[in-house]
């Protein structure tokens, strides 16, 4: 398993000194760039593998968890409000239009122990069943995490999380998974806690056309996960998600008793 946890270690720059935080964001920034410049999709896979080891190195310096990194526009970072899950993810695209995805989890454990840092390796090409799939950090879902919502089942936080997956030219996908952590405090991604479509489900993907957008988002005052409802286009499209996208309905999922459950057709006017 490739599963890190290691010690931090030096960046080395044109000195003998370690690099600070500010200076690894400024070589990340410009290997960020480098990298949205550049057509070949050799070049783009070897700078994001660079990239990835700078990264790497530079959360396990003191300090990174707190850090904002907010010159690296093009990286998502976003950390649960209990302060001990941070999670930073990017992509870029091939010419064909498909996407590889690069992350880290970073874990938290307090002042004495430090943090853990996890890569996070995407291999949803060979998950093959997805929505009932329990996954390691180094079998990934890959997306691009945008949202965080903490619950509890007895005694145990679970962090559900909100993600963006522009699979390709025709289909994007929305995401929602579950990350936790075992009794060997190892992180686990997915968990039949979610109720859908008349099943329990580990995860749950949205399947959408590539030229509309579709809204995934909690909504606090609700207390919900709020989303577009989708539809197909035309009856005879049913099962083609290229031509899937909102219907002007809105469903959710509210947290109940350990479970989040498939509300349908919510009015979410004046909320």
């Amino acid at each position: 398993m490739l599963w890190l946890f290691l010690s931090v270690l030096p960046l080395s720059g044109s000195s003998d000194e370690p690099l600070t935080l500010q200076q690894s964001e400024m070589q990340l920034k410009v290997m960020f760039t480098r990298l949205a410049r550049l057509n070949s999709y050799t070049e783009k896979g070897t700078v994001a593998d660079s990239l990835s080891d700078l990264l790497h190195k530079t959360l396990l310096l003191p300090g990174s968890f707190e850090y904002p990194f907010d010159s690296l526009k093009t990286l998502g970072k976003i950390k649960s409000q209990d302060q001990k899950i941070r999670i930073y993810t990017w992509n870029f695209p091939d010419i064909s239009g498909t996407n590889t995805y690069y992350g880290f989890l970073q874990h938290n454990a307090g002042k004495s122990a430090g943090s853990r840092i996890f890569q996070l390796t995407d291999n949803r090409a060979q998950i093959t069943d997805p929505v009932m799939a329990t996954l390691t950090p180094d079998n990934w879902y890959g997306c691009l995490v945008y949202g965080i919502i903490e619950k509890n089942i007895s005694g145990t936080t679970i962090y559900t999380l909100l993600g963006y997956n522009p699979e390709n030219l025709f289909i994007s996908k929305k995401i929602i998974d579950v990350l936790w952590f075992n009794d060997q405090n190892e992180p686990v991604f997915g968990k039949t806690v979610l109720h859908y479509q008349n099943r329990m489900q580990n995860r749950i993907l949205f399947e959408y056309s590539a030229k509309v957008n579709m809204s995934l988002l909690w909504n606090e005052k609700m207390n919900m996960i709020v989303f577009d409802h989708l539809s197909p286009s035309k009856s005879s499209y049913t099962g083609n998600y290229q031509y899937y996208g909102p219907d002007f309905t809105y469903d959710g999922f509210r947290f109940d008793q350990g479970t989040w459950e498939h509300v349908t057709d919510i009015d979410i006017r004046n909320k």
